[in-house]
């Protein structure tokens, strides 16, 4: 009678423990798909009227998606990609030290528009390549461009953490 017992009591915790998974799982689907659904939502209601200039001191940071794109994070969650007017032969995807070159109007109020262009910092030419629009796009498109692949080997012995902060050149 003793096994008897044990055996239900452990089909009954396997069917409860067997539930609660399915539940779980459920309850994951559902988490990602209201997020998928949120996602949906904004990119439909992102205004994505290109703009001819962003105010420097508002990028956070820039990351290139390729060889003709730049994806700008800005101070208050807002992004752009740049799509630029040719492909920039010695820009790789996730660089994220450009060298911009722009008209200074003052510390506060400098911006970097679609007539600027940029070099590469670890180029040795000085042939630099032109910006284009900014065009908005959502956070999740954001990171989706600028996500390294899977199989991408982490970086290794460079010693620090590289900075994005743009830079000025004249």
């Amino acid at each position: 009678m003793t096994r008897t017992t044990h055996s239900r009591s452990a089909l009954v915790i396997g069917a409860v423990l067997l539930s609660a998974a399915a539940m779980r799982a459920h309850a994951q689907e559902a988490q990602a798909s209201q997020l998928s659904e949120e996602a949906r939502r904004a990119q439909e209601q992102l205004d994505r009227t290109p703009t001819k200039c962003v105010v420097m001191g508002r990028i956070s940071k820039n990351v290139a998606a390729s060889n003709s794109q730049v994806v700008f994070y800005m101070k208050g969650n807002t992004q752009y990609i740049n799509i630029l007017d040719t492909a920039c032969q010695a820009l790789t995807k996730g660089e994220t030290r450009l060298i911009f070159q722009y008209e200074n109007k003052s510390a506060k109020l400098s911006r970097l528009c679609d007539t600027d262009g940029f070099t590469v910092e670890r180029q040795t030419s000085r042939i630099g390549c032109a910006l284009g629009a900014f065009i908005p796009i959502t956070a999740e498109e954001a990171a989706a461009l600028t996500a390294k692949p899977a199989a991408a080997p982490a970086a290794s012995g460079s010693g620090g953490a590289e900075s994005s902060s743009p830079k000025k050149e004249n």
